[in-house]
């Protein structure tokens, strides 16, 4: 892995937000734990010897206007000047609420310039609060201002970035991110996440976008405890393809590490392994279509023990390397009848799609 290739921003030791619910609440989860661990864990691992390493800056109000309302932003400004309350479903303020939303925001963008500027080829931006929840208007499920799309939408801004890919690899719909662009041409989201197929809701297979951005959303929605094989088979079938067709000129990637089998809040399968095989597919289909690299932001992932092997691995994938032998990769059992119904969720995808291509 050459020095210049990838970059990692964070700032572990900034004051951060973290509401105090005691756990099982979901937001006892999202605490500033999930990156210092995971920094720590990259330090000591010796993953970040040979990577560029910057801190994540502040950003401005203004940058979180380029997506959502000024109602939103107003709202996080003042609920964390209170100190406390609810903005949205489980999105709770604190007194370091904004500034921590600020430097998330901040991250995402310090991650960006790296890859636009040619820095680097690939950036990783661990940061949190994470932000593929918030939507034009409402904060909800931990995320306040969506650091990907405020990101992507300031890529737009560059005159050799026309199209921009979101890939989003957290267990949820990135439901907020899918809401901002979706009647946008400029702008593709892929979603691979878990679906609950008995309470039907947002991130179905049939949501592929509105007016000049019909075939431009891609939801994957998988069955609850798909393993490994079934992410593997959602690269290869769904979202290579819908790279090569949609040709953008940047990838972003909200990545979240809550579809490991450990995390105490999503309820798939898999392990480090899969997030290093969409690391390296990831970094080839930026180089074979000429992309000007990958920009990747920090999302879900609430075990803060397994958060730092994924982002390793992911690394790895990403440098061309070989999967690094991780603790968190053991033996698991495999239902086919999942994989078999995941296969039939991918004919879905593509019968939906394919017609807008």
């Amino acid at each position: 892995m050459s020095k210049s290739k990838i970059g990692v921003v964070a700032n572990p030791r900034e004051p951060l937000h973290f509401a105090s619910f005691p756990k099982p609440n979901l937001e006892a989860f999202e605490n500033p734990l999930r990156t210092q661990m995971a920094i720590h864990y990259l330090e000591t691992s010796g993953a970040l010897e040979r990577l560029e390493r910057y801190d994540a800056p502040k950003a401005s109000v203004e940058d979180a206007l380029l997506v959502h309302s000024p109602y939103l932003v107003d709202t996080v400004s003042l609920m964390s000047e209170i100190g406390s309350g609810q903005l949205g479903e489980s999105a709770y303020a604190s007194p370091e609420l904004l500034r921590s939303a600020l430097l998330a925001v901040g991250g995402a963008k310090r991650a960006l310039q790296a890859v636009i500027t040619g820095e680097v080829q690939h950036s990783f931006a661990i940061v949190r609060p994470p932000g593929h929840h918030a939507s034009f208007s409402n904060p909800m499920g931990l995320c306040y201002f969506n650091n990907v799309a405020i990101a992507a939408t300031i890529a737009l801004g560059d005159n050799n970035v026309n199209r921009v890919s979101i890939v989003d690899i957290d267990d949820h719909h990135g439901n907020g991110t899918s809401e901002i662009f979706y009647a946008r041409r400029d702008v593709q989201y892929i979603s691979v996440h878990e679906y609950d197929y008995e309470n039907f809701g947002v991130g179905h297979f049939n949501e592929i976008g509105w007016g000049e951005g019909i075939g431009t959303n891609v939801n994957i929605p998988l069955v609850e405890a798909t393993p490994d094989s079934s992410y593997e088979e959602a690269c290869r079938r769904v979202i290579t393809p819908a790279l090569k067709q949609f040709k953008p000129d940047l990838i972003m990637v909200s990545a979240g590490f809550d579809a490991h089998f450990s995390d105490p809040v999503g309820n798939m399968n898999v392990d480090s392994k899969t997030f290093w095989k969409y690391g390296r597919e990831l970094a080839s289909l930026s180089a074979s279509l000429g992309c000007r690299g990958t920009v990747w932001v920090l999302e879900g992932g609430y075990n803060p023990l397994a958060i730092g092997p994924c982002i390793h691995a992911c690394l790895e994938g990403l440098g061309g390397q070989e999967c690094p032998k991780l603790y968190d990769q053991i033996a698991r059992e495999e239902n086919e009848l999942i994989v078999e119904s995941n296969r039939e969720v991918f004919d879905q995808v593509l019968g939906a799609l394919e017609p807008h291509w």
